[in-house]
């Protein structure tokens, strides 16, 4: 027991030490103690801090200033608070840092809370995050976040599992690109369920060209 507790008294101090070694010199200087308590906080609540830490460095090497560095990464806490606040209230823990990310970066990319609710809920562990993060990709183009919502439920109940669920909508959206409206595209993946296509992989010249997502030269961070 006094061997954990002396552990544990250690333990806070050396991680702020590696927190700000790792952002000295790589982002202003006016910014480091800000960045460094909100990493502190996000510790204590147990929520990841890696965002965090990335958020300030992304904003350090674009060059941005000390105040939208500090603003970017307080609303990156947000809303990782927001995705725990959400987890917690659909019944679903202890949660991993990663289920926490997925649900905070479906919650940025425009998906109503309460269909990631819905979606947390209705799912299995090993679906949640392929399903999330097929659900932002249909919103982003468009569709009705309860009615894919709704489809990809009804992907899981037909045995349709982890990558699978992005197979769906891959299809959905190939279909749309056929020229079918959304309800259209939407119904013609239901109906073909669960013998829905694998995504066809990209050609290789497009994956030797690719960029991490969010990568873009010379912009500033978003939050």
């Amino acid at each position: 027991m006094r061997l954990w507790f002396g552990l544990a008294l250690l333990t806070g101090p050396l991680a702020a030490q590696s927190v700000r070694v790792r952002l000295e010199g790589r982002v202003p200087a006016a910014a480091m103690a800000i960045v460094d308590s909100l990493v502190q906080q996000a510790t204590q609540e147990d929520l990841p801090t890696e965002p965090l830490v990335q958020k300030a460095l992304e904003g350090g090497a674009k060059h941005v200033s000390a105040g939208r560095i500090v603003a970017a990464v307080q609303l990156r806490l947000v809303q990782m608070r927001d995705a725990r606040t959400l987890l917690v209230r659909a019944g679903h823990g202890p949660f991993t840092a990663a289920e926490v990310m997925a649900v905070s970066g479906t919650l940025k990319r425009g998906v109503p809370g309460p269909v990631v609710e819905r979606l947390v809920v209705a799912l299995p562990n090993e679906s949640r995050g392929s399903a999330l993060h097929a659900e932002a990709d249909l919103v982003a183009h468009g569709f009705d976040p309860d009615s894919s919502a709704g489809l990809l439920v009804e992907a899981t109940r037909r045995s349709l599992r982890g990558g699978r669920l992005l197979d769906v909508s891959a299809a959905v959206l190939h279909a749309l690109q056929r020229g079918h409206t959304r309800p259209e595209a939407l119904a013609l993946v239901r109906l073909q369920l669960p013998n829905v296509p694998p995504a066809p992989k990209p050609p290789k010249a497009s994956v030797a060209g690719a960029r991490r997502p969010g990568a873009s030269s010379g912009a500033t961070p978003q939050p």
